[in-house]
């Protein structure tokens, strides 16, 4: 069963959860990781959606990065999208709802999302249905747990039937480095790796998926 519920995500952000546990620090440090394999140039004047927003911290660096763009954060979650217009309305609109509320926009960017979304693939041709480009940021080759958030694992291959689609595979901040993850994968693995002359892995790898709808395109 996928836990991830409208009322799971309500409960996480308004309890204060998601930032005891650096939901926050990780948002912003996966935003300053990606925004660099971004294909939108700095002077880019359209609309770019933040689907999954969850507090809104990746959008000061958006907004550093293309200062003339109009920015749009949405979330599932109402008291997320509440304490997102309270720390960052000055810098973005903000509006509550799921895929099938996202408005007609330029760029949507999906960071950290799709892995825990069931009906991913639909999810993503809706989404790009809405958008020019739509670029998807998932964990890279994850191996999964039973009973938590994450239900998808994905590698080069798993949007392939949105086309035409690129990817970048990248090491990341705010992922894999701290927390059980860490101590169960990673640590064995670096135990190994000096023995077959590879260097040890602070940081595990995500992807990031490029789809393009449409040829009138801005970036």
């Amino acid at each position: 069963m996928n836990i991830n519920t409208k009322d799971y995500w309500e409960n996480r952000f308004e309890s204060g959860d998601w930032e005891t546990k650096q939901g926050r620090r990780q948002t912003r440090l996966f935003a300053e990781t990606q925004v660099k394999y971004l294909k939108i140039a700095s002077n880019f004047s359209g609309v770019i959606l933040d689907f999954g927003c969850g507090l809104g911290d990746a959008i000061p660096v958006y907004r550093s990065n293309f200062p003339y763009a109009t920015l749009i954060g949405m979330d599932i979650s109402q008291a997320a999208i509440s304490r997102c217009r309270e720390r960052y309305g000055s810098l973005a609109q903000f509006i509550q709802g799921d895929y099938l509320d996202v408005p007609r926009v330029d760029i949507i960017i999906a960071s950290n999302i799709f892995e825990h979304l069931s009906e991913d693939i639909a999810i993503a041709k809706h989404l790009l249905v809405k958008c020019n480009d739509l670029f998807i940021i998932t964990p890279y080759r994850e191996l999964l747990m039973p009973g938590t958030e994450h239900v998808n694992s994905y590698d080069k291959g798993s949007f392939s039937t949105l086309k035409p689609l690129d990817y970048v595979v990248f090491h990341s901040q705010g992922w894999g480095t701290q927390g059980w993850r860490f101590w169960l994968i990673q640590c064995p693995k670096n135990i190994l790796r000096p023995f077959f002359g590879k260097r040890i892995v602070r940081r595990q790898k995500q992807i990031m998926f490029h789809c393009v709808n449409g040829v009138n395109r801005k970036i």
